[in-house]
């Protein structure tokens, strides 16, 4: 069985060696999660907490799903919806790559005093570019990554300190773009590949929980039942989540996954998580289909 650890460091092999990490005791043997690469640009604030005193600003609170440079879609949502100052609304992550708009959207979130986002994989996947950049002599960005030239320092640190998820005690949430593992693994032993990547998780007791995270090229290996991790998960806290496009909106006692594919042509899709909207969604039509390709 090819492990998923073993496409992590497979997948970053060619970038350099892996840097020594301080694994957690759960951890301690590396099996059962990526190691974090030298690539990897790790946020002062991996867990960003929300207090009630932030929170209590707004009159609304709204979780928005996996934005990939759709940016005209992201403004149609957020007009026709009346989402204004008022409503704090935090994105999944994944607000840049494969759509065609990936500045605009990164700076109207900078910019935004009413606007917070987590780490998505293909934010990574970004900042792994502006690495490779930053360490390799003439590197230059391919057609799909041109856009990046036109980032200022200041938007290049705004994107490494995205954290990898957001706690909202008060609410008893937390919002992140993959997702965490279940089976009762504390959520600071789950490491940022697994945050921003998991989707389907298999059992295997030889893992702490029970539950080893898997990947879609790899579910034909399996003899035993695949599940999206969410279905698994039993709190405390309700996650909101993006990134699992495939499986479209999910909706579990514990957590709730809003990536409704905009740029592959489906819909954006909001969630109202506080205030007089609570429990309804905002969603918005793409307005064409941007891309095509795979996961």
């Amino acid at each position: 069985m090819v492990s998923l650890l073993n496409f992590g460091i497979i997948t970053f092999v060619l970038l350099g060696s892996i840097i020594p990490v301080v694994l957690s005791k759960v951890f301690a043997d590396g099996a059962c999660q990526p190691k974090t690469p030298e690539s990897h640009f790790k946020p002062k604030e991996p867990i960003k907490t929300l207090d009630k005193e932030f929170l209590d600003q707004f009159n609304e609170i709204i979780v928005i799903g996996d934005q990939h440079g759709c940016y005209d879609e992201e403004q149609l949502l957020i007009q026709n919806h009346q989402l204004n100052d008022t409503v704090l609304k935090l994105f999944t992550g994944d607000i840049t790559t494969k759509g065609p708009k990936n500045l605009e959207v990164l700076r109207y979130i900078k910019n935004s005093k009413s606007c917070i986002a987590v780490r998505g994989n293909n934010d990574e996947k970004t900042l792994l570019d502006i690495w490779m950049k930053e360490v390799k002599k003439n590197y230059t960005y391919d057609r799909f990554g041109e856009w990046m030239n036109d980032l200022t320092m200041d938007e290049i640190e705004w994107l490494k300190e995205l954290p990898y998820s957001l706690y909202l005690p008060s609410l008893n949430a937390r919002v992140c773009h993959g997702g965490f593992l279940p089976g009762g693994v504390p959520i600071e032993d789950n490491r940022p590949y697994t945050i921003m990547n998991i989707r389907t998780v298999i059992t295997d007791p030889k893992c702490p929980g029970g539950w080893k995270p898997t990947r879609e090229e790899f579910l034909h290996l399996h003899k035993d039942p695949t599940f999206p991790w969410a279905s698994q998960w039993r709190g405390p806290e309700h996650i909101y989540f993006g990134h699992d496009h495939k499986r479209q909106l999910q909706l579990y006692p514990y957590a709730t996954g809003i990536d409704t594919a905009c740029v592959r042509g489906h819909y954006m899709t909001g969630l109202f998580i506080k205030g007089p909207r609570k429990g309804t969604f905002a969603t918005q039509r793409a307005l064409k289909t941007y891309y095509h390709g795979k996961v």
